[in-house]
């Protein structure tokens, strides 16, 4: 496939555009009989992308957000079905072996849309004949899209045409069968090439934890570069893995490693490597965003609710930034007696503004309360995140008059300067 494809087909997705409102399945088999000649060209297959896009690719993250936007429904195999049709099956085989690139991609496409997995070992093929790149991709997502459990090949496929900065097809690998991953990562960990000692500790980030797994993570962070140890840390960090204060304390003096490996021992379900960690706390006057941090992403709730209480003991560092949506754990009833104690010690506005956002949804009495007060706080940018934390709130308790005001009132906050 040339360029000008690949880049219509981004200029497409990039633009959320279905092109012609999608076609049912009686209407593609004619299109499809248009790609068995064998003159088919670049210019008809790229129609067949933007007038099919929900049957050709219902893999792509663009395609299935547009239906969504759309309300429109979207099968998983549209093609499912036509896998059994005679069209497909006596000529399939012609455009997955055609010398024409382009029907070779639609054949890519349409066994995918399938999930025709009597393909798989053709596809398998294709990785390590196909010579265009554009090609190449389409083969490997079928794959893909089909959960082959041959990981090892299509790790290597990865390695070779992914880039890591801009991925798509890894959230689709990470996807297939976990023991089959957890077995490639085991081959690849150890590689001499980097690209494959990063993915392969990606990998087992999402893979059940045992000693194996604990051992080669613990082995790449203590002999990787400097500037690759942060995968492994990661995966560390993710499978809440613990024991690490020997290894980890001195990766505390590197910028490279030191928030990530922060962020491992705050995950960490060992106490030594917790206390560690307090004792940070109590030799600071001043919290550093990162120590902050490492309790706000911990997996572990108590680590939540130091948190919270260290945001109105210890003296914060200027403008500390959060975000209450990346911490799912704040909408914990678990937490929600720390999180209103918090709100009504906080002092400082802007940490006030963002947490509390984290009572959208709440009604209960006490939280009512909280809200009341706070949208009639001295600062007005307190009072307006308070307005629209709750201005949409369904329950009748912010539908009285008095509350109802001050709402209304915090909303028009947003216009003025800050108290």
């Amino acid at each position: 496939m040339t360029k000008q494809i690949l880049f219509s087909l981004l200029l497409f997705w990039s633009t959320f555009s279905f092109g012609q409102e999608t076609k049912d399945i009686e209407n593609f088999k004619v299109a499809f009989s248009t790609a068995l000649d064998k003159n088919f060209s670049e210019k008809q297959l790229n129609k067949l992308f933007k007038d099919y896009s929900t049957i050709l690719t219902p893999h792509s993250s663009i395609t299935r957000l547009s239906a969504r936007l759309q309300e429109r429904s979207m099968a998983v195999f549209p093609l499912y079905e036509f896998k059994n049709d005679k069209l497909y099956i006596n000529n399939i085989h012609h455009l997955l072996n055609s010398k024409n690139a382009n029907q070779r991609i639609f054949a890519y496409l349409v066994i995918a849309s399938a999930c025709d997995t009597s393909k798989e070992h053709a596809l398998l093929e294709k990785l390590t004949l196909e010579k265009d790149k554009g090609n190449l991709i389409w083969a490997g997502m079928a794959l893909l899209y089909l959960k082959s459990k041959h990981t090892t090949e299509l790790f290597d496929f990865l390695v070779k045409n992914e880039v890591f900065s801009d991925a798509h097809m890894i959230p689709m690998y990470i996807q297939l069968d976990k023991d089959s991953l957890q077995q490639t990562a085991y081959k690849r960990i150890n590689s001499k090439d980097v690209k494959s000692k990063i993915l392969a500790a990606q990998i087992l980030a999402v893979t059940s934890l045992n000693s194996k797994t604990e051992e080669v993570l613990k082995h790449a962070v203590q002999t990787w570069d400097l500037n690759i140890k942060g995968y492994a840390i990661y995966s560390v960090k993710e499978l809440q893995i613990g024991n690490l204060l020997e290894t980890f304390k001195p990766l505390l003096a590197h910028k490279e490693t030191r928030s990530i490996s922060l962020e491992a021992l705050a995950n960490s379900p060992t106490k030594d490597d917790q206390e560690f960690l307090y004792t940070l706390v109590n030799e600071q006057d001043t919290i550093s965003s990162e120590l902050l941090d490492c309790f706000y992403k911990s997996k572990n709730i108590n680590n939540l609710k130091y948190w919270l209480t260290l945001l109105y003991t210890k003296k914060l560092p200027d403008s500390y930034i959060f975000f209450v949506f990346a911490q799912p754990l704040l909408n914990s009833d678990s937490v929600l007696l720390e999180l209103q104690t918090a709100l009504q010690k906080i002092t400082d506005k802007e940490v006030l503004s963002e947490l509390v956002r984290a009572l959208n949804n709440r009604d209960d009495d006490e939280s009512v309360q909280i809200i009341k007060t706070l949208l009639q706080h001295k600062s007005s940018t307190v009072r307006y995140w308070t307005a629209k934390t709750v201005e949409n709130n369904k329950s009748a308790k912010f539908n009285e008059t008095a509350i109802r005001k001050l709402i209304k009132s915090g909303v028009e906050d947003g216009n003025t300067p800050d108290d």
